[in-house]
């Protein structure tokens, strides 16, 4: 096979995902009484710190590990160099024109994550295993298959690498079935994990068993962010998406790192840390299903696709301008769904309104965000955002530089149980099916 990756095959029986939500929710009963957060600060909160680029005094650095010796690549550590500039272009983009390359076959893969300086892509497969893949070797970094079990939309959902620490974030489903973002000490050459490194950041109590979010991320202020649904069943039963004490239907946003005896600490520009009974971890409101988002590397705008209920996906965008993206805002589940008014107990006011939505009359159901494309090795596709839905694998472009009012969106292919779509290091957009393959973007022909 030409390209940058030979095709690796390390897939068992792939474990179907679900719909990620829309039209599939589960209405099973709760698994407890009432949603509720862990590890967070109430009598006091830990001194917030002003940015995560220095590490405060504190915080231990990260114990360097010896390199593996059973693991065979590579052979230094990634280089420091400096990432690509990237830009944003203005005007209408050009039509891209784009064909899907498998790399490799994945036992149920639902992502993949990056890791700063390290060409290679890390796919995340949801039964529990994170495995790096470059044009020599797929290797497997961590295996946690005895911490979780992929089942509808549980299992392992998101990682996450520190860009200046030897650390590295998972995001999974325990085998009770509730949210666990877990810190481990990673390799400085190969970024294979530490088990004994396991350390718990934070646990949420999940009341049903689908809408769990799953995607973290830092963010270009360098903290992590966490997506969370709105704890499951369907139509926002216990109204969390809006509700400033559940940390259900948010965004977090958190300083990961272990200090002054508590697990993480809540960044001082966090926007309901004053607000009484707040939690004070939340950074982004009114989320149905985040499950996936990301940020723009050329302008720091945050792009969450939000998994609909019955009739409307929606893709929301909170632009940067010149600070964190998406501080504060609601997008407006469960008081709308997409644009439309959809529980009426919920107030109508204060709401950043979705810039790309789509219903479900041809067989869509639930989408699946999705990256802005910079500095990628087919130019016609800077610009553009990808994304697609798991039900119809549609895939679909956005140009950017289009607005709400009229919107640019062109088909760019198909792929069957399409989970995400993610940018590598280097710029190169891959699409991910849960069917078993990850796939790369090159220009068509």
């Amino acid at each position: 096979m030409t390209g940058r990756f030979a095709r690796w095959c390390v897939a068992g029986s792939a474990v179907a995902l679900g719909a990620c939500g829309g039209s599939a929710d589960d209405t099973s009963p709760p698994a407890g009484d009432t949603a509720s957060s862990a590890s967070v600060v109430t009598d006091s909160v830990p001194a917030p710190i002003a940015s995560a680029d220095v590490a405060p005094a504190d915080v231990a650095p990260a114990e360097s590990l010896v390199p593996s010796p059973e693991a065979d690549l590579p052979s230094a550590p990634p280089e420091s160099a400096t990432t690509p500039t990237t830009s944003a272009p203005t005007g209408p983009l050009p039509l891209p024109s784009v064909e899907l390359l498998p790399i490799g076959e994945f036992d149920a893969p639902i992502a993949i994550a990056t890791r700063p300086f390290d060409e290679r892509i890390f796919v995340i497969e949801q039964g529990g295993r994170l495995i790096a893949v470059d044009d020599l070797s797929a290797v497997t970094v961590v295996d946690i298959t005895d911490l979780t079990e992929a089942s509808g939309e549980r299992g392992l959902l998101g990682a996450a690498f520190h860009s200046d620490e030897d650390l590295a974030y998972l995001h999974y489903n325990d085998r009770d079935g509730h949210t666990v973002v877990d810190e481990y000490a990673v390799d400085p050459v190969t970024a294979v994990f530490d088990p004994a490194s396991r350390r718990e950041v934070l646990t949420v109590e999940q009341p049903f068993p689908n809408h769990n979010g799953g995607e973290i991320a830092f963010g270009p202020d360098g903290y992590l962010y966490i997506g969370l649904g709105d704890g499951g069943a369907a139509d926002d039963p216990l109204r969390s998406a809006l509700d400033l004490s559940s940390p259900l239907g948010k965004l977090l946003r958190i300083e990961p790192r272990a200090a002054d005896g508590e697990p993480f600490r809540i960044p001082a520009d966090n926007p309901f840390l004053d607000v009484p009974d707040a939690d004070p971890r939340i950074w982004s409101i009114g989320l149905r299903n985040p499950w996936k988002f990301s940020f723009d590397p050329a302008t720091g705008d945050l792009w969450i696709a939000d998994v609909g209920q019955g009739d409307v996906e929606e893709i929301d965008v909170a632009r940067a301008d010149g600070g964190p993206a998406g501080r504060g805002l609601s997008f407006g589940w469960s008081a709308f769904e997409g644009t439309t008014r959809f529980n009426d107990d919920q107030p109508a006011d204060g709401h950043t309104d979705p810039i790309v939505t789509y219903d479900h009359s041809d067989g869509d159901c639930s989408v699946s965000g999705g990256a802005v494309a910079r500095s990628t090795p087919i130019p016609e596709l800077n610009g553009w955002y990808v994304y697609g839905d798991f039900c119809s694998g549609r895939i679909w472009g956005y140009d950017t530089t289009s607005g709400p009012g009229a919107p640019v969106i062109v088909d760019l292919g198909l792929l069957p149980n399409v989970t995400a779509i993610a940018a590598g290091v280097d710029g190169e957009l891959y699409a991910v099916s849960n069917a078993g393959t990850v796939n790369r973007f090159v220009a068509a022909g």
